[in-house]
């Protein structure tokens, strides 16, 4: 009998002072010490969790972006949500907090970002005798059904702590069921990555969205295209998911007023993004006494509306609260031309980021005044040619006047340029004539003029010099220039400082924005790819003119994803 004798059980005092530390295998184990894990154990649990929150840092992701834009590229997601797991394991107190931070934002992934797939891969396969290179299970199908299963079976604790919700592509498309029994007892969720035939009233995903709309009335974004204008319509009566935040629209063909009153039925609406949708038009931003007006906005993107004008933008931007949020306008393929983008600046005064893409067959007229802004930081000037004109005679005047923008200094707070012209930052050298020769010494024996004097300036009219006397740099900002040409995969970047003389103080670079509301994503793909770029600094050389020396640091700027750094995450088994 004493083969089967049991071991007494540890105290719970004693499970308390226990640490959760993660280490390769063949470094051992080390023991915390006493006192550090009777400390520990005394924290409350507002401070374990942001604890825990370190050791599982995408468990606290509440961006509105699906599971493969959210992918973190220098960690492992499984190994860590397999550290936060074990840390449920230490104790009561550990438990209670491990699980809120645990169920708050979950993420189901596919594979390990990291070596130790490959030795899971193996042990998955359902070897036999006769099957010795039997396929792997789908694991991420198998990791929602344990997923499902939990939460229905704890529908009053776990089930409500849930909030966000992502799961792979593939998954997502083919384990609809599971998907539906998952969320059915989500009651708080805001935001789940749903297959696509469900924005288009695909008939195979009805049974999914009978639950999501009747079993998740807090949903934050939604997507609507074509072949869902009935589910649109749901919207106008107020009484389906009236927290909306983020709403895209995809090629819909509705009636103006029963989409106006879609939009109106929304208070909390923040961020748009119309797409392909030819109904979109100018009497859907103006006032109506008769329907609910086009909402205030934080974001708004148009991309491929023809029948939207910069008349219609300027009158959206001429209501008091509209242009006191507007914050990001994107604008691709529209009817905003690119001479009419001053009325569009000027009547939002608090806007921060601008992007305007447009293909274009004539030259830029003249005339047009410059462009300017006291808020812009970032400006997306994406200007191309159609196929049925000449590039060589129509783009050049479009980043000319954009040049003549620079100059006029009716730009001072901007931080990033992205233009689709190669030479446009070769062009900034070029701004400033040149220096004469010993122009400090012929300063000496300038005379000086008489008091009273209308003018300083005594160089007569035949004078080469007369031009350059006293003349600085151009650019006084600090100003970081994005250029791609026709090929996608090549770009470059350019950094624009000015002389020592003329630094502005606190003019530090700002990262590009990444929407969080995954609306801008589409935007900002080519230009986040990491090709190696050449990177180049234009200062100010302190005679008038601007200089080209490379740049002293050799990372590409923090505008981008950066290169992949090494992956990290443990060595040994886990639960899958």
């Amino acid at each position: 009998m004493k083969w089967f004798k049991k071991k007494r059980s540890k105290s719970l005092d004693h499970q308390e002072s226990q640490t959760v530390t993660r280490f390769a295998p063949g470094f051992g184990t080390p023991r915390a010490s006493e006192a550090a894990g009777i400390l520990l154990a005394k924290f409350p649990q507002r401070v374990l969790e942001c604890i825990f929150a370190q050791v599982c840092p995408h468990a606290r992701d509440e961006t509105y972006e699906s599971c493969e834009q959210a992918a973190a590229d220098d960690t492992c997601m499984l190994c860590d949500l397999r550290d936060l797991s074990h840390c449920a394991q230490v104790s009561r107190r550990w438990r209670t907090a491990a699980t809120a931070v645990l169920y708050h934002s979950i993420r189901i992934d596919q594979v390990h970002y990291c070596p130790l797939e490959g030795i899971l891969a193996e042990k998955r396969k359902r070897k036999s005798k006769l099957n010795r290179n039997a396929e792997p299970e789908d694991t991420a199908h198998v990791r929602l059904q344990l997923l499902s299963r939990t939460l229905r079976g704890h529908w009053d604790t776990y089930a409500l702590q849930v909030q966000f919700l992502k799961t792979p592509y593939m998954t997502r498309e083919t384990s609809k069921p599971e998907l539906a029994r998952a969320v059915s007892v989500c009651h708080n969720i805001r935001y789940l990555d749903l297959p696509d035939g469900f924005f288009a009233d695909d008939p195979a995903c009805q049974p999914l969205k009978a639950e999501v709309q009747g079993r998740c009335p807090d949903i934050r974004k939604m997507a609507y295209k074509e072949g869902s204008e009935r589910s649109l319509e749901l919207l106008a009566g107020g009484l389906l998911w009236r927290n909306l935040e983020v709403l895209e629209l995809s090629s819909l063909n509705m009636d103006p007023a029963v989409l106006r009153q879609a939009l109106g039925s929304l208070p909390r609406i923040h961020a748009i993004k119309i797409r392909d949708m030819k109904t979109f038009n100018d009497q859907l931003l103006k006032h109506d006494n008769y329907l609910p007006p086009f909402p205030a906005l934080k974001e708004l993107i148009i991309e491929d509306a023809p029948n939207v004008t910069a008349q219609g933008l300027t009158a959206w931007l001429s209501r008091h609260d509209t242009k006191r949020m507007l914050k990001t306008l994107s604008l691709t393929e529209t009817g905003v031309l690119p001479t009419t983008l001053k009325s569009v600046l000027d009547a939002a005064p608090r806007l921060e980021h601008f992007t305007i893409a447009e293909s274009v067959t004539t030259s830029f007229p003249p005339g047009v005044p410059p462009l300017s802004s006291t808020s812009l930081r970032t400006l997306h000037y994406e200007i191309t040619s159609a196929s049925s004109a000449n590039s060589y005679t129509t783009t050049p005047s479009y980043y000319a006047y954009l040049t003549a923008s620079l100059l006029s200094k009716g730009l001072p707070n901007l931080r990033e340029l992205y233009v689709r012209d190669p030479d446009f930052p070769e062009s900034l050298i070029d701004l400033a004539p040149p220096a004469a020769p010993f122009q400090s010494d012929l300063d000496n024996f300038i005379p000086k003029p008489f008091a009273g004097s209308p003018t300083n300036n005594r160089f007569s009219s035949n004078n080469p010099f007369a031009n350059t006397a006293g003349i600085g740099p151009v650019l006084r900002q600090e100003l970081e220039i994005y250029s791609k040409g026709l090929e996608e995969m090549e770009w470059n970047f350019l950094k624009v400082e000015p002389s020592k003389g003329h630094n502005r103080s606190g003019s530090a670079s700002v990262s590009r924005p990444i929407s969080s509301y995954g609306l801008s994503n589409n935007i900002a793909t080519p230009w986040t790819q990491n090709m190696g770029a050449r990177r180049s600094v234009i200062v100010g050389n302190d005679f008038g003119g601007l200089l080209k020396v490379p740049s002293p640091d050799d990372a590409r700027p923090s505008s981008s994803a950066g290169e992949r750094r090494s992956q990290r995450g443990s060595h040994y088994d886990m639960w899958r």
